[in-house]
């Protein structure tokens, strides 16, 4: 019986050693689990001793009271060594708990991206401050705020009394004009009359004819026409007051295709092309993104601000988007799928340049050791580390402004 019960806990502590773990944490408690089981195997075996002995013929009679005194004695001493372990334990916790507390990365390969960020300015493709190509008082508007309406359709007219009695005479001229101007037509054509009379004629109904056309164009002036598909946002006037050419009327806008313009720094000019998918997010909706191609990339560079202009066009579904809403635009110019990524914070500066703190197993110790690296580009908060850094190594990503190098840590998540 007892050799069975060694050879329990032997494989028990054998099969709890070969357990790798490293959250310490969990160690302790496995720890003092086994000890548990040790304290109370080893007084489970005292006992079982004594009844052996006790039930055993060829021991001395005398020496069984001994034997009896003797097992309790050592189950005393197992229960002290239970109670100093359970005190060792708790300095051991201590010890750990004054160890500086670091979390850390393992390096491995990852994808890295560097983007370009600008802002840019969203206007609708198709928008209008419409005002009239004439003076006069406004007659009758026939939309309202938030209509939509189709390209050709009437919006608004010009009073037009003054005009229309100018046609009205000028019809009723042109009509004479063009029965004088035939019949002088055919007596010319049969050799009768002067020839000035058929020119004067022909001049008179022509010039009639022009003047009519005139009028009738001013008329058209009068009447403001939608020129594409869209919505009334704002009428200014009312009807009654006057409005003329350069004094807008109506604001006339469609939103099913938006432009997006920004200024780019010329540092850039070599990594921005025409055709090149960027990411547009707005302020106002931060749940919607979309990803469309520059258009256009200017060729000339503002001489104030050292900038050089792109420009987007972009569908808007749902008309969600807004004109003058603030865009941000990310213009992807370095992508790796193979690299190694730390926070910006944990690469530490000194005389001799950019380094990482790293974290080594060295005596069952976790050690703090300095590895100088070479920063790339940084983006979001990360750099991209291209040189000083291996595989698995452990960088430390939190805690780094307490440690130093050689120093002990306790490793936490």
């Amino acid at each position: 019986m007892k050799k069975i019960l060694v050879f329990a806990i032997v494989a028990l502590i054998a099969s709890c050693s070969q357990t790798e773990n490293t959250d310490l944490a969990k160690l302790h408690a496995k720890r003092d689990s086994l000890q548990k089981v040790q304290f109370n195997v080893e007084k489970e075996l005292n006992t079982l001793n004594a009844k052996i002995i006790k039930q055993d013929s060829s021991i001395n009679p005398n020496d069984i009271k001994i034997i009896k005194q003797i097992a309790l004695k050592k189950n005393k001493i197992v229960k002290f060594e239970a109670k100093i372990k359970k005190l060792e334990n708790k300095m051991t916790a201590r010890d750990l708990r004054n160890l500086i507390p670091v979390a850390v990365k393992e390096m491995k390969h990852e994808n890295f991206n560097h983007y370009i960020i600008t802002y840019g300015e969203v206007k609708a493709k198709n928008y209008a401050m419409i005002s009239p190509e004439m003076n006069g008082r406004i007659q009758k508007i026939y939309v309202e705020k938030g209509m939509r309406v189709k390209k050709g359709q009437l919006l608004l007219s010009l009073n037009t009394d003054a005009i229309d009695k100018q046609i009205k005479g000028l019809e009723s001229g042109l009509e004479l004009a063009t029965k004088t101007y035939e019949k002088v037509d055919t007596l010319w054509k049969q050799n009768i009359g002067s020839e000035i009379d058929y020119l004067v004629a022909k001049n008179t109904k022509e010039n009639l004819e022009s003047q009519l056309e005139s009028v009738l164009a001013q008329k058209r002036m009068s009447q403001i026409s939608a020129p594409f598909d869209g919505i009334v946002d704002k009428i200014f006037p009312k009807e009654g007051e006057m409005a003329g050419p350069g004094f807008p009327v109506i604001e006339f806008v469609n939103l099913n295709t938006l432009t997006v313009t920004a200024d780019v720094s010329e540092a850039y000019i070599d990594k921005i092309k025409t055709g090149q998918i960027i990411e547009l997010s707005f302020s106002s909706l931060p749940d919607y993104k979309v990803k469309v191609p520059i258009m256009r990339v200017s060729k000339v560079i503002a001489s104030a601000s050292r900038t050089f202009e792109i420009e987007m066009e972009t569908k808007n579904i749902d008309e969600k988007i807004k004109p003058n809403i603030v865009s941000t635009i990310k213009i992807n110019d370095f992508s790796s799928e193979k690299a190694f990524v730390v926070p910006s914070l944990a690469v530490r500066k000194d005389i001799a340049g950019d380094y990482v703190y790293v974290v080594e197993r060295k005596d069952n110790k976790n050690i703090v050791a300095k590895k100088y690296v070479t920063r790339g580009l940084s983006f979001d908060e990360n750099s991209m580390i291209t040189n000083g850094l291996d595989l698995n190594d452990q960088v430390v990503v939190k805690g780094y402004h307490l440690v130093s190098s050689g120093v002990s840590v306790n490793l936490v998540k």
